[in-house]
């Protein structure tokens, strides 16, 4: 195999419609694969390497106005699953800990809450309870007044949805002890992330609010954006709030600037510019 032919074979890829990364993710494969011929004696240099891999674009992530946010989670209140879109958008919590979220984890007359597992999809098995992501995201999170009442409502709606079904209710264990999710369907299994998806969807729809590109990932980048571009707060403070390990991960959250640069602007002139001082 010739240089030109990988060169060849990675350009059809991409005007087949594969994404940038894809591509970038294959041709990772691939040089794996020809690098063990080299080492086997097969072939003698690697032709991947004689090749540039493909420029990787990523598109840009939407992420929720403050005004849009307020919207989509006051509509989204009377949804059996209001209160994780509530999580999303207002706490900045990523679905997976919404999901993992159980009563034992709350204080709702301190508002309060402690993350200390997620609830994610494996292969075979479906929903389970597991880690979270990172260290970051255990820990105490205080909770608006609004969360806490859209939590107090699930709870009153779970009891009725519980005692409906009976012993058929299904019951959860995490490090070999007995929780109880906060969400979960009308017979108590675990909720997926798509059901949440759809939250966010029919909540946006209704409130006015195109749907394109929302996701349960947008209430996380709307809450880092919103509180960095609208509020000014420090990156430092958000990544405590939202439960990142490392400020650089926040940042990269940012989808607007708002009126930062101009600010900034406006202070360096004021503090630094003899002009601006005589004026």
């Amino acid at each position: 195999m010739k240089p030109e032919r990988v060169a060849r074979w990675q350009s059809d890829l991409l005007k087949s419609g594969l994404a940038s990364g894809t591509v970038a993710d294959v041709r990772v494969t691939l040089h794996q694969v020809l690098e063990q011929a080299v080492i086997h004696e097969l072939i003698a240099s690697n032709p991947v390497d004689r090749v540039a891999a493909p420029k990787v674009t990523h598109k840009s992530a939407r992420a929720l106005t403050s005004e849009e946010a307020r919207r989509l989670v006051e509509t989204a209140s009377v949804d059996r699953l209001g209160a994780a879109v509530a999580l999303l958008f207002v706490q900045g919590w990523r679905v997976s800990e919404a999901l993992g979220l159980a009563w034992e984890d709350l204080d709702l007359d301190a508002s309060v809450a402690v993350v200390r597992r997620a609830a994610v999809y494996v292969d075979g098995e479906g929903m389970v309870l597991g880690q979270t992501k990172n260290a970051g995201a255990a820990g105490t999170h205080h909770l608006s007044a609004g969360v806490v009442d859209q939590l107090r409502r699930r709870q009153k709606a779970q009891a009725m949805e519980r005692l409906a079904v009976g012993e058929q209710w299904r019951s959860h264990l995490y490090e070999g002890r007995a929780v109880m999710p906060v969400f979960t369907n009308t017979t108590g299994g675990l909720v997926n992330r798509q059901a949440v998806a759809k939250a966010v969807t029919r909540a946006a729809e209704r409130s006015g609010i195109d749907p394109a590109g929302l996701s349960t990932n947008t209430g996380r980048r709307t809450a880092v954006t919103v509180l960095y571009a609208e509020a000014g707060l420090d990156l430092s403070d958000i990544a405590r709030y939202v439960g990142h390990a490392a400020e650089a991960t926040t940042a990269g959250y940012v989808r607007s600037l708002g009126e930062r640069p101009k600010a900034t602007a406006a202070t360096a002139a004021a503090m630094l510019d003899p002009g601006s001082q005589s004026m």
